[in-house]
């Protein structure tokens, strides 16, 4: 499949769960969750432009102060996305440190905090040039489960269990569309930017009785219904779905929030700290086992399931 993500694990699977997810075509990154992030370079860290945390357990936010380190006075923005409390968690991990000196600074870090309710988005910025104060608190609708809806990319959330809201994450690739250049040529048709308001006008789901004016060789000109340049001149394929679980219990209610949530998926990275024989102890501390990640990924059609945060 073509995609434009570039999927590794951060660790390996008995270290701190964490995923970083490369956007091959804009030299920007998305990272899930905030573990030891050691492993990760500063040039990977400075790519990345969104931040998805399950919940703040140490092994998945401890990394925080590592990217924060790393990415501190370069004048970028950057949106972190994590469950009830996130706001306050963000501000005290913040507060940790003095910052008396950040108004010398011309370049500042802004942090876009979003933290996830049942029915809201609850949502605050933290700037470096105001000393990291919390500032512009606003809440918005929350709807159908999206955080992120980008040009080329979806992300989806869900709360589940872990005797706090922890969250787990979709990913969708929307369609690609290429222009058949054999095509092009056997139909006379010129390039040119109207390629591009084709694509869009296709990425923005226009109707296949939309007229579209374009050029030809000899005529310049021409009147085309989107549906027939849909049929004759396009080829579109679907995009790669990325799913994240961790840190959640096995239980009815939950596993179909899961399901739900994971249907379909290419890649679908799900922890896994327990054997199957270990079930009881999986239910005590809100894991899941090998089995219920094989059930789970059975019951969802994912294409490739792969495991990790072994205990």
């Amino acid at each position: 499949m073509k995609t434009n993500f570039s999927t590794k694990l951060i660790n390996d699977p008995l270290g701190d769960p964490g995923l970083m997810v490369g956007l091959l075509h804009e030299r920007r990154a998305l990272l899930f969750d905030l573990g030891d992030l050691s492993a990760i370079s500063n040039s990977e860290l400075l790519k990345v432009s969104h931040v998805f945390v399950s919940h703040t357990h140490i092994d998945h936010f401890i990394g925080f102060d590592r990217l924060l380190r790393v990415v501190f006075g370069l004048g970028k923005t950057i949106s972190l996305f994590g469950p009830e409390k996130f706001i306050s968690n963000v501000e005290g991990k913040l507060a940790g440190f003095t910052w008396n000196l950040v108004d010398r600074y011309n370049e500042s870090l802004t942090l876009e905090v979003t933290e996830v309710h049942a029915n809201r988005l609850l949502k605050a910025r933290f700037s470096a040039i105001d000393r990291f104060q919390r500032k512009d608190e606003r809440e918005e609708c929350f709807t159908d489960g999206i955080l992120v809806n980008e040009a080329s990319f979806t992300v989806h959330t869900a709360i589940l269990e872990h005797r706090v809201p922890c969250l787990g994450f979709s990913l969708k690739e929307k369609s690609h569309v290429n222009i058949r250049k054999d095509q092009l040529e056997k139909m006379n048709f010129r390039s040119g930017s109207w390629l591009n308001e084709l694509k869009q006008c296709i990425y923005d789901g226009k109707p296949d009785d939309h007229i579209f004016k374009i050029s030809s060789r000899e005529n310049n000109d021409l009147k085309i219904p989107l549906g027939r340049l849909r049929k004759d001149l396009v080829l579109i394929s679907p995009g790669q779905k990325i799913a994240y679980i961790v840190d959640t219990v096995y239980k009815a209610s939950n596993k179909a929030r899961i399901v739900d949530l994971v249907k379909e998926a290419d890649l679908f990275f799900c922890e896994s700290p327990f054997l199957a024989e270990e079930e009881d102890r999986g239910l005590e501390r809100y894991h899941l086992t090998s089995r219920q990640a094989g059930l789970i990924a059975g019951e969802a059609n994912v294409k490739k399931l792969n495991v990790f945060h072994f205990s």
